[in-house]
């Protein structure tokens, strides 16, 4: 390999879609891409088998002159064949990436223009492989809905009391605080390092944010630079409604309670009893994590 090529390969950005049935919103959201301040992106989109075709939809919007010419050759587009689930689709878009970095976006969410250049440039001057931004809840218009809806202020006021805890290691064991898949930045490095996305309805996302938190502190920017959408489909309502996050927390937090425990972690800052031998326990009682950490040694 070239100097040249290995020196575009190591700036290069993989932004990862993983679709399924959102056609309403797809199309911003690739907008949203094209127009990135940053240059060197490759686009890559998984349809999870759409029961309405819209994954034809998709296909025409990609092969459209404006992301061609975006793009160049830096385009992927695969259909699943029958439905596999969210956490598949983001694997496998993951195994195609040739990028030394790794942007997911969630089908129904948009980017700021700049962000894949503030967050880029910031995980170099930091020096971190995992980063997540501060956010925006939008409706289906995109409107900006952060402050007038309840569920979308509660999300955004969680996010913020993140700086009230030691590190932000603590902080992301009382959820994802990252708020959403679409939401992270990590190297492929990383992502090799883990087990990835796991068969979880509802935590797929948490779960990866702690598994990432053993090898390395995830870096907060602080710049509005993703825009969530909530509408009346979000998975993240659906699910809630059932219940099934009950029992996604139980397995995300015996894995990462039995992963760091008794043992060194690579990130010195990760939370466990080895690197914080008072907090940690403390911790554990002022959350009612103890059950957890009690019962991960059967996992």
């Amino acid at each position: 390999m070239s100097n040249q090529n290995q020196t575009d390969l190591d700036s290069l950005v993989s932004i990862v879609i993983p679709y399924y049935q959102h056609k309403q919103y797809i199309k911003s959201c690739i907008e949203s891409i094209v127009n990135q301040t940053y240059a060197n992106i490759e686009l890559i989109v998984v349809d999870d088998c759409s029961p309405d075709g819209s994954g034809e939809y998709v296909e025409k919007i990609l092969s459209s002159e404006e992301c061609t010419e975006r793009f160049s050759q830096k385009i992927n587009f695969t259909r699943f064949e029958k439905n596999r689930g969210a956490h598949a689709a983001i694997n496998y878009g993951i195994k195609k990436a040739r990028g030394k970095f790794i942007a997911i976006v969630n089908s129904d969410d948009l980017f700021h223009s700049s962000r894949i250049e503030i967050m880029i440039n910031s995980m170099r001057k930091e020096q971190k492989d995992f980063a997540f931004s501060s956010f925006i809840c939008i409706n289906e218009k995109g409107e900006d809905i952060t402050q007038c809806d309840v569920q979308a202020r509660d999300f955004a006021q969680f996010q913020e009391e993140s700086i009230n805890f030691p590190t932000l290691g603590f902080a992301s064991l009382t959820g994802n605080i990252g708020i959403s898949t679409g939401n992270f930045v990590f190297t492929k490095e990383l992502y090799l390092l883990t087990k990835g996305f796991k068969d979880l309805k509802y935590c797929h996302d948490w779960d990866f944010l702690l598994q990432c938190l053993y090898y390395t502190e995830p870096l907060f920017v602080s710049e509005k630079l993703y825009y969530y959408r909530f509408h009346q489909s979000n998975t993240f309502k659906s699910l809630q409604e059932e219940g099934v996050h009950i029992e996604d927390t139980a397995k995300v937090l015996k894995s990462y309670f039995n992963s760091v425990r008794c043992r060194k972690t690579i990130n010195p800052l990760a939370p466990s009893s080895f690197n914080y031998p008072n907090y940690f326990e403390l911790f554990l009682s002022l959350n009612n994590y103890e059950d957890y950490y009690k019962k991960s040694v059967y996992i």
